[in-house]
């Protein structure tokens, strides 16, 4: 399934005033990541509208392994762990540059919904496919230039 990889760097504002990442600033780098794979995809705001349908998230969790401190630079890595009728789970993990264990792990999971009814629906099928693809060879890299 889909992966993405995006750079991140923990500026001041993003710490707390011991100098530690403030911890829901850990989920706007996720959500970057989930930006660069949504987009990447070409789910954009305009195939939402399109299809009828918003993807609230229902479930978020992260679990803080090594601190990050103001200044630290790593990728946040964000990959479909699980496709089910109409949610999706993404698992991530955040890892500084020069280190193999992951600072911070996690996921979240976002159910596709009506959005006039606020029901649960399928995943559209075009989306679903994209998400369960195999990634191709030498894709699965940085997405630094993701808008």
């Amino acid at each position: 399934m889909r992966r993405v990889a995006v750079p991140f760097i923990v500026y001041w504002g993003d710490a707390d005033p011991g100098e530690l990442i403030f911890y829901p600033n850990v989920f706007r780098y996720v959500m970057q990541a989930e930006h660069a794979l949504f987009w990447g995809l070409g789910y954009t705001r305009q195939k939402m509208q399109e299809w009828g349908v918003v993807n609230p998230r229902v479930h978020v969790e992260a679990d803080y392994h090594r601190p990050l401190w103001v200044h630290d630079r790593g990728v946040c890595r964000l990959w479909v762990s699980k496709l089910g009728r109409s949610s999706l789970r993404l698992d991530f993990a955040l890892v500084k540059d020069g280190e193999d264990e992951p600072a911070v792990t996690g996921h979240l999971v976002q159910v596709f919904v009506d959005a006039r009814t606020m029901r649960p629906v399928s995943i559209p099928e075009e989306l679903r496919e994209a998400l369960a693809a195999e990634e191709p060879a030498g894709e699965a890299a940085d997405s630094r230039g993701a808008e």
